[in-house]
Formats: structure tokens, sequence, C-alpha cells
């Protein structure tokens, strides 16, 4: 058992329940066998959770609470603890932030047990947590709002702490048909008629055959860097410091990847010159989204979407062996998701602020992002402007990009430092 760890549950001893917490990789590989038993997400399983304490340099130590039963693991809730930089984003902007010891708790965070009483007796040893001084600030990463876990991370904490109106997002699948033209009849006349000329004038237009190859082997890696880099220099996403970027974090995600043999990145070359990529993870039927994009000097060809196609073609055939059966689009906002989407769910960031001086600046930030954010967003969408915006400053993010490249291909300001996050 890991090391126990005391929080006022009534009742608790006499059921036999006693809570841990994992605080070191020792403590976190002694619930290997009962973690991997339980089904999850690809960002909660075991494996690529170690890779992220070991890998990202903010990560200090494991936290991952385990709920026993008579000393059997029962549930486990997995995070981390983390001394980063807390900031909340205006529109496209960053607002002020500072750094504070974070408690991050993970895409689909419990495993096991999802029962009221398991989530409340671990929601309760997080805030016992935060008062006891383990941190400044927790954060459960995108709760669907229709996850009990979201309720209760909104409803357990005291006034002071609690989060209020956390930003709702949408996050999208797709079930895998049998057959690409499924997938084109789930569109209407005119835009399926659009994407098939689109993709005409690609197989057409171009000189050379436009190829897609799939590179997934650990011996392909430094192609993929160079290759996708190339493109991802150029668009909005670098702009906006998320997306794919040659950097460690990147790295350590793809080479995971590629050596449990989830990694499928997918690059177009129009020419033999690479023009669009996308890049996930197959992982227990469910090909999980990483990174997305393509090169603006070819938007007029559409070539992100040639390429989804093109890839939807492949799983749909079951190709290379793959056997998916859904795809997970991840997370941010894009038409293609909503075009190809047969489900769609809302999910939020919950936040616990501590109620000592940090924990409760960051509370104030957070309202005050929220309230400016909700404020400018119903202002251009009552102006009907809001996708227009949208559009322009994406724009005038690729157009900077590809001006930094132009001027100094070989400065480390073309190579911004990007978090791994998924982003299309």
């Amino acid at each position: 058992m890991v090391s126990e760890f005391e929080v006022a549950m009534p009742g608790a001893a006499e059921r036999g329940i006693t809570i841990g917490v994992a605080r070191s990789v020792s403590e976190v590989e002694a619930l290997r066998e009962a973690w991997t038993s339980w089904n999850g997400h690809r960002d909660s399983d075991i494996d690529f959770y170690l890779m992220i304490v070991g890998s990202y340099p903010e990560v200090e130590r494991p936290h991952v609470l385990a709920l026993y039963r008579d000393g059997v693991p029962e549930a486990v809730m997995i995070g981390r603890l983390e001394k980063k930089r807390v900031g909340f984003r205006l529109g496209y902007f960053r607002a002020v932030g500072w750094k504070a010891r974070c408690l991050t708790f993970v895409y689909g965070p419990v495993h096991g047990n999802h029962s009221a009483e398991c989530l409340d007796m671990l929601m309760s040893a997080v805030i016992e947590c935060l008062r006891r001084g383990e941190a400044d600030v927790a954060v459960f990463e995108f709760l669907p709002v229709d996850n009990p876990l979201y309720g209760l991370a909104l409803r357990a904490p005291d006034f002071l702490s609690r989060d209020n109106r956390p930003p709702i997002q949408g996050h999208e699948s797709m079930t895998i048909p049998l057959s690409i033209e499924e997938v084109y009849g789930r569109m209407s006349g005119t835009r399926r008629k659009h994407l098939r000329r689109s993709i005409r004038q690609i197989e057409s237009d171009v000189a050379g055959r436009p190829d897609v190859l799939c590179y997934r082997d650990p011996s392909e890696l430094a192609k993929v860097f160079v290759d996708v880099e190339e493109i991802a220099r150029r668009t909005y996403q670098r702009g906006l410091g998320v997306g794919f970027a040659d950097n460690g974090r990147v790295r350590s995600r793809l080479t995971l990847g590629a050596k449990k043999g989830w990694l499928r990145a997918y690059v177009l070359y129009l020419g033999g010159r690479p023009a669009a990529f996308w890049i996930g993870m197959v992982y227990r039927g469910t090909f999980v989204s990483e990174y997305l994009g393509f090169d603006p000097e070819f938007r007029n060809l559409s070539p992100g979407m040639f390429l989804v196609m093109k890839v939807l073609e492949r799983l749909c055939d079951r190709a290379a062996g793959d056997v998916v059966d859904r795809l997970d689009f991840g997370l941010g906002d894009a038409e293609y998701k909503r075009v190809l989407a047969d489900n769609a769910w809302q999910e939020a960031s919950v936040y616990i602020f501590s109620t000592n001086c940090k924990g409760l600046g960051l509370k104030l930030l957070r309202v005050m992002a929220n309230l400016t954010n909700e404020v400018a967003v119903k202002g251009l969408a009552a102006a009907n402007v809001l996708p227009r915006f949208k559009r322009k400053w994406r724009d005038r993010l690729a157009s900077g990009n590809r001006a930094v490249r132009s001027n100094s291909t070989n400065s480390p300001i073309g190579r911004s430092r990007v978090a791994g996050e998924t982003e299309s």
C-alpha cells in the first residue's frame, strides 16, 4: 500500500476504507496491477502518466490518491504536483499570472469505482491536501459537465475555494464506419460537393502526385520532426504557443507513443514538400488526435481536410491492421470536427483554490478573466463578427510566423517553446 493519508471520512473505518497518496514513482508502480486492470483514456494510462512525470520540468512529483477497501485498491484519482506559471487567457492573449504549486489532475482522472461514495472521499482528500498547504491550487482538466465529478468539484469546496462559472467548451468524437462513403453521407450535399472538388484539385493540379505517409516506428521519428516542424512553424497555433513543436515535451510524447505501438503520424506531401500533418495515437480502439496543421501557403487547396479524409479512408478500411472504432478529436474548436463528429459533449476545467494569499489571488484572476472573455464573446457574437474575428486573428498569427521564418530561419525565435497540448 502507498503511504496512508488521514482525512475526515465519517464511517470509513467501519467500512474498511482508507486513502493513500502515491508521492513517488515507486509508490505509483505499486498501483500498476490495479491501475492497468481498469479502463481509461490514453491521458490517464500509467505509462503515459509516468512519461509526463519524468519528462516535464515543471512536475515535482506524482500525486495519485488511492482508495482502499480492506487493503485492496478500489479507485485512484490521478494527479501530479507541479510548480508552474498559472495564468488565464483573455481570448487569444494570456492574462497575468504567476508561479504556483498546482495539483493537476489528468483527463479522465478516476479509474476504478466511480460510486458517489468513492468520489466524495477522493474529493475530500484533494481539499485536505490544499488545506495542509501541499499546493496553492488544484485543477481538474476538462471534466465533462455531465460527469458527477464536475458537479462535485464545484460543490464540495467552501465559498472562497470554489471555482465560479468555469468556461465551457465542446469536445467531439466520431464513430468510424465501415466505408468512407458513410462519412461523406453525413455531410450536406453542398459541403460534400465542395470537398470532393478540392480533393480532385489536389490529385490533378499539383506538380507530382500527392503522397500521404504514415510514420509509426521509433526509427522514423527523426524525419517526422523535421518534416512536421517545417509546417508547424508556419501555423497560427505556433503564434498561440500551442500545437506541435520540436521540443522535449513533444519528443517525449511521440517517442513513448512509437515505443508502445500507438503512434500514427500522417504527413501529406505535395510535390515532395510537406504540406499538412495529422498526428495521433491509437489507444484501445480509439484514435486520439494530438496535432493537426497545414502550411498556409496551400490554404486554397484545403490540404488539411484532404489529409483528414485520406486518413479516415484508411481507418474505415482498417488499413495496416488498425482496428479503430472511434476517433477522439481532442480539445479545441474547429469546423471540421463539427462536420465529421457524430457525438459531442461539453467540458470545463475546474479549479479549487487554497485559501492562502496566492490561491485567493489566482481565484481573483480567474474570475476577472472569465468575465472579460464572456463579455467580449457575447459582444462579438451579437455583432455577428465572432467567426470573422477569429479567422482574421489566426491569419495574423500565421502571417507573423511566416515572416519570422523568412527573416530568421535559424533563430531561436522561430522555434517557440510550446507545451505538448492537444490542439487542432
